[in-house]
Order: C-alpha cells, then sequence, then structure tokens
C-alpha cells in the first residue's frame, strides 16, 4: 500500500510540474544554506577539539581585580600555576615569525615557542622523530617541523631529522616531524623549546584539568591563589576557561551564530511558503480527495498520501541542495584566507558524513512540517460536498485565515531576516567605498625582515635600509619606490607616542598622542599624492637623521589649527634623547588603518627611517604595468643588499585592502545572498497563493466582469487584502527586528543597528515585493473572458 502511494506521490509531482518546479527550488536553496551553515557552526561549537580527554583542557589567562580587563601572563606566572591543585600538568607557548635559512631561499615561517609539556597535554606525539623533553628547555637549540613545512621545503626527506638550520642567524637541530594537518594553535609550523633565554615576556597557557577537578573548582582555586604583583603591575587572578569555548573569538561565534540563525528563519520561510502553496493547492484538489473517500480511502489514507507527497518533495528538494550546500561550503572556505584562520587549525569544515545526516534529517523533519498543516485540511474538510458542488467551488473561511495567517508570518520573518542582512550589506558597501586618499590599483606592497646578529646594531640595520631604497629607486617597471614600517591597511608598523609642541604646554599626562612611522626613498610620490603645502625629504636628510618631518594635514590641524605647519616643531616624549622636528610638509591624509576598524587615521607624522628601531620593513612600489611585474626585480634587489634576508607578505595593494576587511566582504555577501532568498521566498509564497486563490475564484471573477466591473475593481480588493497583511506582517516583524538587530551591533561599522532610515527601506521593499506578486496573478485574472469562466455554470 505504501508502494501505491509513494507511486501515486510521483505522479501527482510529476503533474504539477510548475508547483513542483517552484516548491522544490525554494526548499532547495533554504536546504542549502542551512546546511552550508551547519558545517561550520558544527566545526564551532559542537564538535569537540580532537585531542585525548579534551573535556580536561582549559585555558587559562589573568584578570586584573581592579578593572576587569585581560592581563598578560609571563613566564614568572606559568611556574605559580603549576602549583595549582587542581592543573594535572600545565603548559605554555608564545607565537611569532622567525626567518628560517637552511641554504635555500630565506622564509618566513610560523614559529611557537612552547614548553615541553605542551605535546603531552595534547595528547599529540610525532610523527618521525620526537617532540621537545624537559632538557630541550635548557639546551634550547632543537625544533619540531610541521608536515606542511616538511612536505614543501624538504620534499617529505625522512634524513631532514638531524639536520641543523638557522632561524633568525641561531642554530637549531631538526629532532622531529609533527603528524599530517597539525599546527597548533592554527597556522604554526615550526616549534622550539619555551626555554629562560627565550625572549618571549608574554605567553598563552593551557592546561589539563585533574581527573577528579572540576573547572569552576579550578576557578576557585586560582582566585584564592591569585598571581604576583611586581613593580607597579596591578593586582591580577588566573582564570580558566574550557579550551574547546576559548578557542574561537567571541566575536566569530557571533557572527556564525547569526547566520546559523538567520539560516534557520530562512528554512521556517520555507517551509510556511511550501505549507501555504499545499493549502491553496489542496483546495482544488478537494474533488480528488471526494472520489477517493467515496470509493473507500479513510481519512488515514489521505492524510498519509499527502504526507508521503510533501515528505517526497522535501527528499528531492535536499538532493538539489546538496550540490548547492557543497559549492557554498567551499566558498565559505575559500573566503577566509589562510592567514586568518577563523579558529584553531583543526577547525575546518565540509560536506561530511555528519553535516550530510543533518540536511537528510531536516529534509525529513520539514518535509513532515509543512506537509502536516494541508493533511489536516485535507482530511478534517467535509469530503461530499465537492461531489455535490461544481469543481470550482471557492475557498472556505477557515481556510482563508489559515493562509492570511501564514501570509503575515512570512512577511515578519522576512522582513527581520532583511533587515539584519541589509546592516552587513551596508557596512561592506560603506568599507568598500572608503576612500583612501590614494590609488592603490599599481602599488606593490612586500616585506623584509633583517634577522640575526648582524642586525642587532641600528647603524647596520640603517645601511641595509639606505641601501635597498637606493636599489629599489633603479628599478625599470617602477615610477618610484618606499621603504617604511607602516604599509597602509596592515597592522604590522608605525608607533604611537606623546609628543611635546614647541610653544604649547600641557599638564603631565595630556599631551597630544600621535601616529609616527619612518620612511626611506619616495614616499610621497610612490603613493601619487600631492603635497598640501612645503616640500619632500632630500635624499641626505633621510640618510643622516636630519631632524625633520612630514605631516599629515589632520595633525597639522590638530596641533597648530588655522597656522601654517611648515617650519613648526614637536618633538616625541617618549624617549628623552629624541631631538625636535621641524616640520617641512604637509601631506594629504591617506588611510593608514585597517578597514574593519572603525576608528579614522590619526594624526601622522613620516620621519627619516633611522628614527623608528625595528627589523621589519614594509616596501611599496608604485609600478608602470600589473604590479607582480616587479616582484622578482624586489627579490633581487633584497638579495644584493643581504641573500638571508626573507621576502613575505607580497600582496598587491588591492589584496591588501580586501585582507583588511575580509570578513566583511565575507559577512556582507553571504547575508545579501540570505536576503535576497528570503525575499524571493516570500514573493513566490504570495504569488502562489494568490495564483491558486484566483484560481479557486475564476467562476465570481467572471461573473463580476460580465456585470460590468472594470479590471481595477477586480484586482483592488486582492491588493487592499494584501496590503492589510503585509502591513500587519511588517509591523510585528520590524518589533522583531528591534529587538534582534542590537544583537550584532558591535559587529557593525559606521551603521547603527536601530537606523529607522534603514527599517523604512527595507519595510518598503518588502511591501513592494508582497504587492508586485499580488498585482500579477489578479491582473492576469480580471482579464478572463466571461463567457468561458462562467460556461461552467
Amino acid at each position: 500500500m505504501l508502494t501505491a502511494d509513494f507511486r501515486y506521490a510521483v505522479r501527482t509531482l510529476i503533474a504539477g510540474r510548475l508547483f513542483t518546479a517552484i516548491a522544490v527550488i525554494c526548499l532547495a536553496l533554504a536546504i542549502a544554506t542551512n546546511t552550508t551553515m551547519f558545517s561550520v557552526f558544527d566545526a564551532m561549537f559542537l564538535r569537540p577539539p580532537p585531542f585525548p580527554e579534551a573535556a580536561r583542557l582549559v585555558t587559562i589567562a589573568g584578570r586584573q581585580l581592579e578593572t576587569g580587563r585581560r592581563a598578560a601572563l609571563s613566564p614568572d606566572d606559568v611556574r605559580e600555576l603549576a602549583a595549582v591543585q587542581s592543573l594535572d600538568t600545565i603548559a605554555a607557548y608564545s607565537g611569532r615569525t622567525i626567518t628560517l635559512t637552511d641554504g635555500g631561499e630565506p622564509e618566513r615561517i610560523g614559529m611557537q615557542q612552547v614548553t615541553a609539556t605542551l605535546f603531552p597535554i595534547l595528547g599529540v606525539y610525532a610523527g618521525r622523530g620526537r617532540t621537545l623533553d624537559s632538557p630541550d628547555e635548557r639546551a634550547g637549540a632543537v625544533a619540531v617541523l610541521a608536515d606542511s613545512l616538511w612536505r614543501r621545503r624538504y620534499q617529505a626527506d625522512p634524513s631532514v631529522i638531524g639536520r641543523v638550520i638557522h632561524l633568525d642567524g641561531s642554530a637549531y637541530t631538526i629532532v622531529g616531524i609533527m603528524p599530517p594537518k597539525f599546527r597548533f594553535p592554527s597556522t604554526s609550523e615550526l616549534w622550539v623549546p619555551l626555554s629562560a633565554r627565550s625572549a618571549a615576556t608574554r605567553v598563552s597557557v593551557m592546561a589539563r584539568l585533574r581527573p577528579d577537578a572540576t573547572l569552576r573548582g579550578a576557578n576557585a582555586e586560582l582566585s584564592a591563589r591569585g598571581l604576583p604583583t611586581t613593580g607597579s603591575r596591578p593586582a591580577r587572578v588566573a582564570v580558566a576557561r574550557s579550551y574547546a569555548n576559548a578557542s574561537v573569538g567571541g566575536e566569530e561565534r557571533l557572527i556564525v551564530s547569526a547566520l546559523m540563525g538567520a539560516t534557520t528563519v530562512l528554512l521556517v520561510m520555507a517551509c510556511v511558503n511550501i505549507a501555504n502553496l499545499l493549502l491553496a493547492r489542496g483546495a482544488r484538489r478537494r474533488r480528488e480527495f471526494a472520489v477517493r473517500a467515496a470509493i473507500g480511502a479513510s481519512r488515514w489514507r489521505l492524510m498519509r498520501q499527502l504526507l508521503i507527497e510533501s515528505v517526497l518533495l522535501s527528499v528531492i528538494s535536499a538532493g538539489v541542495a546538496m550540490p548547492l550546500a557543497w559549492y557554498g561550503i567551499r566558498w565559505v572556505h575559500d573566503a577566509v584566507p589562510p592567514t586568518e584562520p577563523l579558529g584553531p587549525y583543526y577547525m575546518v569544515w565540509s560536506l561530511d558524513v555528519r553535516t550530510f545526516m543533518y540536511a537528510f534529517a531536516i529534509a525529513l523533519v520539514t518535509g513532515i512540517a509543512f506537509g502536516l498543516a494541508p493533511a489536516f485540511a485535507a482530511a478534517g474538510r467535509s469530503l461530499v460536498n465537492p461531489l455535490r458542488d461544481n469543481a470550482g467551488a471557492g475557498v472556505g473561511r477557515t481556510q482563508r485565515r489559515v493562509h492570511s495567517v501564514l501570509i503575515v508570518v512570512q512577511i515578519a520573518l522576512t522582513l527581520v531576516l532583511l533587515t539584519a542582512a541589509s546592516l552587513f550589506v551596508r557596512t561592506y558597501a560603506g568599507l568598500r567605498g572608503v576612500e583612501l586618499g590614494y590609488d592603490p590599483s599599481h602599488l606593490m606592497t612586500l616585506r623584509v625582515y633583517l634577522a640575526g646578529p648582524a642586525y642587532d646594531d641600528a647603524t647596520a640595520r640603517a645601511r641595509a635600509v639606505d641601501a635597498l631604497a637606493a636599489r629599489l629607486g633603479l628599478l625599470a617597471g617602477a615610477h618610484a619606490a618606499t621603504v617604511t614600517d607602516l604599509v597602509p591597511l596592515d597592522d604590522q608598523g608605525g608607533s604611537d607616542a606623546p609628543a611635546a609642541i614647541d610653544g604649547r604646554t600641557f599638564e603631565d599626562g595630556r599631551e597630544p598622542a600621535i601616529h609616527f612611522a619612518g620612511v626611506a626613498g619616495r614616499w610621497p610620490e610612490t603613493f601619487d599624492v600631492r603635497l598640501v603645502s612645503g616640500r619632500t625629504f632630500a635624499d641626505h636628510e633621510l640618510q643622516t637623521a636630519a631632524p625633520v618631518a612630514l605631516v599629515n594635514a589632520k595633525l597639522a590641524a590638530a596641533f597648530w589649527p588655522g597656522e601654517n605647519a611648515i617650519g613648526r616643531r614637536f618633538r616625541l616624549t617618549d624617549d628623552p634623547s629624541r631631538p625636535w622636528l621641524t616640520v617641512i610638509g604637509v601631506v594629504p591624509d591617506i588611510r593608514t588603518v585597517k578597514l574593519d576598524e572603525s576608528r579614522a587615521t590619526p594624526p601622522t607624522a613620516y620621519l627619516p627611517h633611522r628614527f623608528i628601531s625595528t627589523r621589519s620593513y614594509g616596501i611599496v612600489v608604485r609600478t608602470r604595468s600589473a604590479p607582480s611585474s616587479v616582484v622578482n626585480d624586489v627579490r633581487a634587489a633584497i638579495r644584493a643588499v643581504d641573500p638571508n634576508a626573507a621576502l613575505f607578505d607580497v600582496y598587491p595593494m588591492e589584496q591588501v585592502r580586501w585582507l583588511s576587511y575580509w570578513m566583511y566582504v565575507m559577512w556582507g555577501t553571504m547575508f545579501g545572498i540570505l536576503g535576497l532568498i528570503a525575499v524571493a521566498v516570500a514573493a513566490v509564497g504570495v504569488y502562489g497563493v494568490v495564483f491558486y486563490t484566483v484560481a479557486q475564484r475564476t467562476r465570481e471573477i467572471g461573473l463580476r466582469v460580465a456585470l460590468g466591473a472594470s479590471r481595477a475593481q477586480v484586482v483592488g480588493p486582492m491588493l487592499r487584502q494584501v496590503g492589510a497583511l503585509a502591513t500587519l506582517g511588517i509591523a510585528i516583524g520590524l518589533g522583531g527586528a528591534a529587538a534582534v538587530t542590537p544583537l550584532v551591533g558591535s559587529l557593525l561599522i559606521a551603521v547603527t543597528p536601530n537606523d529607522p532610515s534603514g527599517y523604512a527601506a527595507v519595510a518598503a521593499v518588502l511591501a513592494g515585493v508582497a504587492l508586485a506578486a499580488t498585482w500579477l496573478p489578479a491582473w492576469r485574472a480580471s482579464a478572463v473572458d466571461p463567457l468561458v469562466a462562467l460556461r461552467e455554470e
């Protein structure tokens, strides 16, 4: 009997091809987007870390007692924490990048300095060789490589164990290779001992609880013990958190939760939509149900038939959704830069068995959910009257009320989702449109690190920068080039300091703060900016640390409002030995802060590079053709200055721009897609209900036209009815949006969650879509030939 019901369901869906296609498309899009986000949500929230007894893993952070702010932990704190009874084992690690040299091309690599206890705590051991031992923390000259580095740089050569490599000029012996994919904590490819001689002053701490200990008990003990206070350091305590919860940032968790909620709302909307369409379609099948009942079909048999149809519809939709979900998951994966993962190294998302089973489960649940209403409606109405009446009998009052309620619910949910989506789309659009103050299309950026003892002396670093700037100035494919510690839109480089202004006095601690950077080469020409006033650096000023500076317009206006800044003096007071600097030129304000930061570019000064003490420099080249065309020439220039200097972060400025707000690109795109799908689902839902309702009222419409009603008089009542429902749905949706959108307010930039203009725009769009979806079938129905419509009467 079930087989017969299934075959009949297949024939019914094939017969109603248009309805089936619309329903499958709507539901498949909803299932695909929900499945895509579940893959990410599952990795972040539901899957435990892939370590033995992961529930016992905790991270430990410092917190100031007075302010509650996060406080850094030092290696001395780790030794104090080792005495905590609730902790079985404790480990510390501190990450940075280093230059790896071994006779091949120098490479900048992510490295972690770790205590030997880290690997046993994680329960991870070397795939080849060994990990670190306690004696290594005293010797400190061994290294463990990631499998990815071993395969990429050494072609998986087993004999690499025992080889000596140099890290920032110091010799280390390779003692082990970690298993594939291990890159703890996120992108590291090399681990060395965290020894007493290490330069790390701040460390991250993780531990494993004793089998009989709890997280609450550990925190009580940590709070009672406190942390050592030395000098002016404020009173601090240590706080333990579950590693699974602490391994992903709060911002990432919030946005993934918001997206998961949005896709779930979209899925509910699709269910409401399909249920409404099935109810409307079921009204046209009343004669069919009556005939089947007359020949012996029970109400349960009819309900089962409709449930089988709806479940079959959802399973077909799930089948269509799987390729879309696979593409969506790949898109999310590719949208996250490898250098800026959303979580730890093991957190990946894919269309695996768990995700597939989730998609199959929601297909079944949604099929049953949207099939119940039409099933009950079909079984609950009279199955005799349709045989007495004409096939065109209209829709009952109860069913009209159900249609109305579902339309209101759908419009309300659509408005909530569309409002949230609009906030992220507007944030993304706003960041995309931020004026940089320069043309990035022909700019190439690179970074170089001057590693090793040879550059311990500041004079040696300054000579290398001068030599590099001179060689860059001779590049055939470049208009101009500069060497600077501050690359715009990059996290790295630049410094902040309070400043004294010649002729003005300030209270202690109230001095104005400025941002400053060192430059060599032709900085204004590289960014193609025209000075507001004054002149740029002369070559001898850059090479001799002349006490002169360029300042941006914001600094000039802040320090000398309404006055000419040229010839004025200021001094950086972070170091008493710094000289007074004379302003020789004012440059336009250019965007230097990352686009995903809400703060604007601060008052900034550009100084000769010899005033800056750093080993990491950015290189910016304005090219004559494609930005990448100069990379090999820049690499050759660096090799001529120092063969052991590593070139890294090689990006065109357009890519640096994208990296500075890539999260908002991804979020804005995803929310934009969800918003478009939601509007389409709502439009299809309203259109389908009106279409079927109009079809059932064909004779009524024909009679009214025969009696002289105009098309406007026929269409008007339908528009007013749907307009009233849309107004009610919009009102409810506005209330829901006002409650929901503040939850994501911290993720927005230059956009307020409760912006009335945004709400009004979304409401207007949704009202227009609802009315358009009503007008089209109603207008077509109003053109019916009265003779054709009344022929069956």
